[in-house]
């Protein structure tokens, strides 16, 4: 490249205005797909992708066999059809592309689609969500070892995810159904033996749970996997099942026996990996004390598990959602700090962190972190003692430290808070807080 390069700026390649703006040519391999594709599209059949999860796309490229060659999944609907809904695998071959495998399923569309490799042997499977209709799904699991189709289940589900829970080589799949008649739910967790059978145990999900939200694979505290499931629950609270494998055993490892649910929150915030460890942490909202009738501020405390069920706390931390910002909150100050908000005209919002006086209420005054906007927002976030602690956009956050630990008793200097201080983002609220 760099003799080509440098024969190209001494003049010695001779290009003709036409080479240079000549398209690029299609690739011959795309062509006999395109060739193949069309075929199916000629017949009738629309194309219908996927409308949840990774993999979204009409036409998908995935290695199934093991041999390094991935081949072309293409998901249509044939209006008409017995099944409509047809996933058809095309594999590469000397004259062009063959179709070696269809998947075939009824109802209205095409919901999820997965890869894993439940046996562990180098060979994948593939899970399809059908929609059969309003918030009604059937999981199928499909076999295409040899490029001979095997289904090798089929259950209904509200939504499901792939997992590695258990101590086996091969990959899993967790369903989660909800009851269309009442407020009670399962998970469903799924393995394949060598000898190809499925098998599956069940867990609860929190009583009350009314929609599920979201649903990640997490790292625990002790290395195990977990699934972590965030729903609604009771109108406006949220609560985070965690399920994984306890001493050989699938299970709901927050759920309390004796009330049948998780820990529950009315503040809306999604579980996060708040130190950057791979291993999500769970919220625990815990009020500050009262410094105005009209308002409510909490502290976060975040907490990580074990998979035998045990938590450890991790960091606590004052998330400001209105601004985008939060604190990671120091140890001292936890239980000896109040909050409260300000707003003055021109683009200036504030927070104040005050100790407790006597009387369990506002003491001193000891730092105030400023969000400010406006044109003149650089020279404000440095004025009167004020020091810069981020900026990002039109917006600049200031801090200034109004007394130090010899006054309060606290800790506090402007490099903490900003080593403390970190923005935060809209998709790790679940709404209004």
């Amino acid at each position: 490249m760099a003799v080509l390069l440098i024969a190209a700026l001494g003049g010695c390649m001779r290009m003709s205005a036409d080479d240079l703006y000549q398209l690029p040519q299609l690739s011959e391999e795309y062509l006999r797909l395109q060739s193949a594709i069309d075929a199916v599209l000629d017949a009738g059949a629309e194309y219908a992708a996927p409308s949840s999860g990774a993999n979204r796309q009409p036409i998908q490229r995935e290695d199934l066999d093991g041999d390094g060659i991935r081949e072309v999944l293409a998901f249509f609907n044939v209006a008409g059809s017995d099944r409509p809904l047809k996933a058809l695998i095309f594999r590469a071959e000397n004259d062009g592309y063959r179709e070696v495998a269809r998947l075939e399923g009824e109802g209205s569309g095409i919901d999820s689609v997965a890869y894993l490799d439940m046996d562990g042997d180098g060979i994948r499977e593939v899970a399809i969500g059908w929609q059969i209709g309003a918030g009604i799904n059937m999981l199928s699991v499909y076999s295409v070892k040899g490029w001979k189709l095997n289904q090798l289940m089929s259950t209904n589900y509200s939504e499901f995810t792939v997992c590695s829970l258990d101590d086996d080589p091969g990959e899993e799949i967790l369903a989660l159904r909800l009851s269309q008649s009442d407020t009670t739910g399962e998970a469903e967790h799924y393995t394949l033996t060598a000898d190809g059978e499925i098998v599956s145990s069940t867990a609860r999900l929190s009583s009350g749970v009314g929609a599920l939200s979201r649903v990640r694979g997490t790292q625990l505290l002790d290395g195990r996997e977990g699934v972590l499931v965030e729903s609604t629950i009771s109108g406006d609270s949220f609560v985070t099942d965690i399920f994984a494998y306890n001493e050989g055993r699938f299970a709901n490892i927050t759920i309390d026996e004796m009330s049948g649910s998780s820990y529950s929150r009315s503040y809306s915030v999604y579980c996060r990996d708040v130190n950057n460890d791979g291993v999500l942490e769970v919220p625990r909202p815990v009020p500050l004390p009262a410094t105005s009738e009209n308002t409510t501020y909490y502290m976060i405390e975040w907490y990580s598990y074990y998979s035998n069920g045990g938590k450890r706390l991790v960091t606590t931390t004052f998330n400001n959602f209105a601004d985008s910002w939060y604190l990671t909150l120091e140890r001292e100050w936890i239980g000896h700090v109040a909050v409260s908000r300000e707003e003055a005209a021109g683009g200036e919002r504030m927070i104040i962190f005050s100790t407790l006086n006597d009387e369990g209420g506002r003491g001193t005054d000891f730092v105030e972190i400023y969000t400010l906007t406006g044109e003149n927002r650089a020279e404000r976030a440095v004025a009167d003692g004020r020091f810069i602690l981020y900026e990002e956009g039109e917006t600049v956050y200031a801090a200034k430290i109004l007394a130090y630990q010899e006054e309060t008793g606290l800790p506090v200097s402007p490099q903490q808070l900003r080593t403390d201080f970190g923005m935060t983002y809209s998709e790790w609220v679940t709404g209004e807080t």
